[in-house]
């Protein structure tokens, strides 16, 4: 009979105290983030079987975003959201699209970089694409212009020379 164990995770496992030069401090809004991770997961990333989409969540990626934000606590969760966001689309596209031929990665970079300087996804592409337009849109509504672009050009370099070399 296999016996069920239940897995029980401390951060401070993971991330010691002392061991980074600075505070180790976590965005307080931890429980929000992982409500709306959980709910993306099961709505938006549906093109991943629920085996695959229960796992990412043992990831806690949220936890990445929160301690990317640590200073939340005075920042607007609407500018916090997009970066948890962020986390876990990232996490699943190089996933999804990592070990791809370099020709569909291509056709795949251009399709999405089309998706974050503005175009609305079809009905037809998977929640990434469609996680990408809202990304975007959230992002749009407290970034400057420039600031937006300068996120579209960094993403294109990543899918070039993070995905694209890797193949």
């Amino acid at each position: 009979m296999k016996t069920e164990r239940k897995l029980t995770i401390n951060p401070k496992d993971f991330f010691p105290p002392g061991y980074y030069p600075w505070a180790d401090s976590i965005s307080p809004p931890t429980e929000l983030m992982k409500k709306a991770a959980d709910d993306w997961y099961d709505n938006a990333y549906t093109f991943l079987t629920e085996e695959v989409r229960a796992k990412y969540k043992l990831h806690m990626l949220h936890m990445a975003a929160a301690r990317m934000t640590p200073e939340a606590l005075s920042i607007p969760n609407e500018h916090i959201i997009p970066c948890n966001r962020w986390m876990i689309w990232i996490a699943v596209f190089d996933d999804t699209y990592g070990l791809c031929p370099i020709k569909e990665l291509e056709k795949i970079r251009i399709q999405m970089l089309s998706v974050l300087q503005g175009r609305n996804p079809t009905a037809h592409e998977n929640g990434l694409f469609h996680e990408g337009a809202i990304m975007r849109n959230e992002f749009m509504s407290f970034l400057p212009d420039e600031w937006i672009q300068r996120f579209v050009e960094r993403m294109s370099t990543y899918m070039k020379y993070g995905l694209i070399e890797e193949c």
